[in-house]
């Protein structure tokens, strides 16, 4: 599971996101996923918008990454 978050932290520091931005980013996201099983990135992209985090922020192998971290809690 720690390499799963350090690969996270990477891809959002590579997005721009500054360190102490991203735990709470990553809470966000995984909160999504862990109540909507169902989201596609799209659907997850809309949700971070409408908390603030701006757009497009979700790709498929962060979801990916998340979707690992909701799955195996």
């Amino acid at each position: 599971m720690e390499t799963r978050l350090d690969d996270l932290f990477l891809r959002f520091q590579t997005k721009g996101f500054i360190p102490i931005e991203i735990p709470r980013l990553i809470q966000d996201a995984y909160n999504i996923l862990n109540h909507h099983s169902d989201f596609t990135v799209a659907d997850i992209n809309k949700a971070l918008a409408d908390l603030g985090w701006g757009t497009e922020i979700m790709d498929t192998v962060t979801y990916e990454l998340i979707n690992s971290l909701v799955q195996n809690s």
